[in-house]
């Protein structure tokens, strides 16, 4: 067997191991994160306890990989890690229910929401801006 084909077994066991420790009830604590995971992640530190075990097992496979993560990719974890740090609690508060209720939708439904979203960020950000103006302008209703 190739080393990197060793490596990637390695790697499989680890996160099913790991997984039948989160469904076993067993979640990632803080503690037990690497000093690599916990500086990766040291802007959400605070909130750790509070995240879901889902993300709390998605964040720790995401930094087990970070090293064979695009650059590209990394930067927008950064960013958006970062992001939450910054925020309130008020505003972690809206953040946490758009996304509860974004999850509660039809699969259909966020499909077509992620698929808008890509078209949207396909602007260039002057035609973001207008856009964004012009659904500002419209009534609640007619967001819809």
């Amino acid at each position: 067997m190739h080393q990197s084909q060793l490596n990637k077994v390695i790697f499989s066991l680890v996160v099913g191991l790991f997984s039948l420790s989160v469904i076993a009830g067993d979640v990632v604590a803080w503690k037990d994160l690497t000093v690599e995971q916990q500086a990766l992640l040291a802007p959400i530190k605070n909130d750790w306890n509070e995240l879901p075990a889902k993300r709390r097992m998605r964040l720790n496979e995401l930094t087990m990989q970070w090293d064979s993560l695009p650059e590209r990719k990394r930067n927008k974890l950064e960013i958006r890690l970062q992001r939450w740090a910054e925020m309130s609690p008020e505003e972690k508060k809206v953040v946490k229910e758009r996304r509860k209720k974004f999850q509660s939708l039809p699969l259909e439904e966020r499909i077509k929401i992620k698929q808008k979203y890509q078209w949207y960020k396909q602007l260039s950000p002057q035609e973001q801006e207008e856009l964004r103006q012009r659904w500002q302008k419209q009534s609640n209703n007619s967001r819809q």
